[in-house]
C-alpha cells in the first residue's frame, strides 16, 4: 500500500512538473507573439519607406512624375530625367537614364493605354538596380556598379500618358469640349477602361515606318484601338520617341507590352543578323519562359517599335507580352509580382549585352600606347590611349605616382585629387576643371573606358606642372615629374649624336596603393570667383611645357615595376 501511495504522490509531483513546463511554454509562446505583433507594423512602415515605387498601386501619369523626381533625389549623379516632349494634351513623356557608361540601351513602355503596368515594371526596375548600385551589392549574379559604369540604360516608362489617363479614369481628366469625340472614338461608350489608342484615337504601336503602308486590319478615322494614323510618324508621342532614340543610339531596345507571355523578336531582319538576335532571343526566353513568336508570323505586321528599330537600326530589339490577357482591359495588379520574377534580370542582362555589342564597334577607335613616369612604365589595361588626337590616361595612377590622392565620388562622377599643387577637380564628360580652386578647362571631357576613367594628359601635365614628351611614331607617352624637373642635373641634353641618355631612377615612386580621403569637397568651386575657360594670372599653374616629338625617355633595361595597374574608379 505504502509502495502505492509513493508511486501516486511521485506520478502527482511528475504531473505538477510538466504543468509548470508547460506554462512556462506557454507564456514564452505568448511574449513572442507580443513583440512579433508589436514590432510587424513598424516593420512595414521601415518596408514601405524604403520603396518609393509601389507596383500595387494603379500607376498613373501623376505617380509616375512623382516617383522619378523622388527617385532622382534619392540617387543623384546615377539617376537622370528628362522631357523628351509633350502629348497633344501638354503631359510629358518623361525619359529617365540611369548610369554613367557610354554604351547605352533602350527600354520603353505603356505604348498601349491598358498596358500600364508595363511602366510599373520599368520603374521597378529603375529602383531595385539603384539601389543594388548604392548599397555595393550584386543583383541576380550581376555586378550592378561595373554594369552602370560601362552601360547607361535609359528607359520611357510612360510613352503615351494621355492614353493611359483616359483608360484609367475616363473623360474627367480631358476638357469637355472633346468628351464628345473621345466617346465616338470608343464606339458610343463612356467606360474607357479597354482603350488602347492615344487621347487623338490613333495606336502608337501602328505608327512607326516599317511596313506602315501594307498593315492590314486599320480602322481608317480613329478609334479606341487599331488606327494606324494617316500617315507614319506623325503622332507626338512617336515622334518623340523617334528623335530620342536617335539621339542615345542604343545597341538593343526592349519594348514591354501586355498580354500573353509571348516575346516578339524578329521582324523581316537581315539574314546576317539572324543568328545574333536569335542567341539574345533565347537567353531572353530562359529568363522569362515567354515563347518566341515565329519570324514568319510577325514579317506580316509592322508599325511597331521594335519592327522599326529592327528595321532602321540593324540592332536587337525584343517586345515582351508579359501576363496573361484576362480580357479587353489592364492587367491586374496581382500580377506584377509574378511578371516581376520574370523579368527582374532582363534589365542588367540587357545592358551588359548592349555594351559587348558598342565595346566590338569602338575597340578600332582605341590606339593602345605606352605610358612612362620618371622612366618606369605605368601599367594597365591599357594605361593609355590615343583617340581622335587625343591622348588619354588612367586617372589613378598616373596622379597617384605624382603624388596625389584621389577620390572618386559615384554620385557626382567626379575626381578630387589632392597633393602637392593643392587640390584637382574634374567630372565624367565635362571639359571644365578646377586647380585649387581656379579655372582649368581640358581640351576634352574625361570618359569611362571599360569601367575605368581616363583623363586627357595635356591637362594633367599643366594642371601638375609635370613635362611631357611623346615619341614620334609610336605616340608612346613620357612624363616628367615636378620633382625631377627641380633638379637640372637630371634634365636630358639633348645628344647631337641622336645617342640617347642612359635610363633614370624616379625620384617620386609610382605607388602600389592609394589611400583615400573623404570625398568631402564640392564638384565646383566656392567663393565669390567664377569658373572661366581660362587660368586667371593669380593661378599657381604652370604653362603647359612644350611636347619635344621624337626626345620620349628611353625605356630602362631592368624589368618594369608593376603594382599601378589602373583600377576602377
Amino acid at each position: 500500500m505504502q509502495v502505492e501511495v509513493l508511486s501516486a504522490h511521485r506520478s502527482m509531483e511528475s504531473d505538477n512538473k510538466q504543468g509548470v513546463v508547460m506554462k512556462k511554454l506557454s507564456l514564452a509562446l505568448i511574449a513572442l507573439l507580443l513583440v512579433v505583433l508589436t514590432l510587424a507594423p513598424a516593420g512595414r512602415l521601415r518596408a514601405a519607406e524604403v520603396n518609393i515605387v509601389d507596383p500595387s498601386v494603379t500607376y498613373t501619369y501623376g505617380v509616375l512624375t512623382r516617383d522619378i523626381q523622388k527617385l532622382a533625389a534619392k540617387y543623384p549623379g546615377l539617376i537622370e530625367y528628362k522631357s523628351i516632349g509633350k502629348t497633344l494634351y501638354g503631359r510629358d513623356i518623361w525619359a529617365v537614364g540611369l548610369g554613367s557608361g557610354s554604351a547605352t540601351v533602350f527600354f520603353n513602355g505603356s505604348h498601349h493605354a491598358r498596358e500600364w503596368l508595363t511602366t510599373t515594371l520599368n520603374m521597378y526596375m529603375i529602383e531595385q538596380y539603384a539601389r543594388a548600385y548604392s548599397e555595393g551589392r550584386k543583383f541576380e549574379g550581376y555586378d550592378v556598379q561595373d554594369i552602370l559604369s560601362k552601360t547607361k540604360i535609359w528607359f520611357v516608362p510612360m510613352v503615351n500618358p494621355d492614353g493611359v489617363t483616359l483608360q484609367q479614369t475616363g473623360l474627367q481628366s480631358f476638357p469637355t469640349s472633346v468628351h464628345k469625340a473621345l466617346i465616338a472614338m470608343n464606339d458610343g461608350s463612356r467606360n474607357f477602361k479597354r482603350w488602347k489608342a492615344n487621347a487623338q484615337g490613333v495606336d502608337p504601336n501602328r505608327q512607326y515606318d516599317a511596313n506602315w503602308k501594307e498593315l492590314l486590319n486599320n480602322y481608317t478615322y480613329p478609334h479606341w484601338m487599331g488606327h494606324k494614323g494617316t500617315a507614319p510618324m506623325t503622332a507626338k508621342e512617336n515622334k518623340a520617341m523617334i528623335a530620342f532614340t536617335y539621339e542615345i543610339d542604343p545597341e538593343i531596345a526592349v519594348s514591354y507590352h501586355s498580354a500573353g507571355r509571348i516575346l516578339y523578336w524578329n521582324f523581316r531582319t537581315p539574314t546576317a543578323n539572324v543568328a545574333r538576335d536569335k542567341r539574345l532571343a533565347n537567353l531572353f526566353r530562359s529568363f522569362t519562359g515567354y515563347s518566341l513568336v515565329s519570324p514568319s508570323y510577325n514579317s506580316n505586321g509592322g508599325g511597331g517599335y521594335t519592327d522599326w528599330f529592327i528595321q532602321k537600326l540593324g540592332r536587337p530589339a525584343f517586345t515582351p507580352e508579359i501576363g496573361i490577357k484576362n480580357g479587353e482591359t489592364n492587367l491586374p495588379v496581382s500580377a506584377f509580382g509574378e511578371e516581376w520574377r520574370r523579368n527582374k534580370k532582363i534589365g542588367l542582362w540587357i545592358a551588359q549585352e548592349g555594351y559587348t555589342l558598342w565595346a566590338a564597334k569602338h575597340k578600332e577607335t582605341i590606339k593602345p600606347i605606352s605610358l612612362f613616369l620618371d622612366g618606369k612604365r605605368i601599367e594597365g589595361d591599357p594605361a593609355a590611349f590615343s583617340d581622335k588626337d587625343v591622348t588619354y590616361v588612367s586617372y589613378k595612377p598616373l596622379l597617384t605616382g605624382l603624388g596625389y590622392t584621389p577620390v572618386w565620388d559615384a554620385a557626382s562622377k567626379s575626381v578630387t585629387a589632392t597633393g602637392p599643387r593643392g587640390t584637382l577637380k574634374f567630372a565624367v564628360g565635362q571639359t571644365q576643371a578646377w586647380v585649387d580652386g581656379k579655372s582649368l578647362a581640358m581640351p576634352a571631357a574625361p570618359r569611362l573606358y571599360e569601367g575605368t576613367l581616363y583623363v586627357p594628359v595635356r591637362w594633367v601635365v599643366q594642371a601638375t606642372g609635370a613635362a611631357l614628351t611623346v615619341q614620334q611614331g609610336t605616340g608612346a607617352v613620357s612624363i616628367k615629374s615636378p620633382a625631377i624637373i627641380a633638379n637640372p642635373s637630371e634634365i636630358p641634353v639633348k645628344n647631337p649624336n641622336n645617342r640617347p641618355p642612359g635610363p633614370q631612377q624616379p625620384s617620386a615612386p609610382v605607388h602600389s596603393s592609394e589611400p583615400q580621403v573623404p570625398a568631402n569637397e564640392p564638384t565646383e568651386p566656392t567663393g565669390s570667383e567664377q569658373p572661366s575657360d581660362s587660368v586667371t594670372p593669380e593661378s599657381p599653374v604652370s604653362p603647359p611645357q612644350p611636347v619635344v616629338p621624337g626626345t620620349v625617355d628611353p625605356q630602362p633595361n631592368t624589368p618594369t615595376v608593376p603594382g599601378t595597374v589602373v583600377p576602377n574608379p
